[in-house]
């Protein structure tokens, strides 16, 4: 319901849904395998990064590494007005983040 006030054009949905559905699975193999709850902490920067490669890749961000910004074909899929293949570095760089403050433990 409140997905109707996120304003997205094409498959922009992908950016909030896909770090969700990954770390439920990763949630639900750390479960089954019996994985010690410290090691848990590491799923949420693990789904981030993991989905903001598919994100990129998915969207054409190669392309933009070897055209350029400017030469790279405009994607049809947005969040909040952004492309989805910059919000795959975003959610990169937050994943990386996310690392660095759990190894600093």
């Amino acid at each position: 319901m409140f997905a109707h006030f996120i304003p997205h054009k094409g498959k922009g949905a992908f950016v909030i849904a896909l770090p969700l559905l990954i770390g439920i699975v990763l949630f639900i193999l750390a479960d089954s395998f019996q994985i010690k709850e410290e090691n848990k902490a590491y799923i949420g920067p693990i789904s981030f990064l993991l989905s903001s490669f598919i994100i990129w890749f998915y969207d054409g961000g190669p392309a933009v590494l070897r055209d350029g910004i400017s030469k790279s074909p405009k994607s049809r899929h947005t969040l909040f007005w952004i492309e989805i293949k910059y919000w795959g570095l975003i959610l990169g760089i937050a994943g990386c983040a996310w690392f660095g403050t759990l190894l600093s433990k």
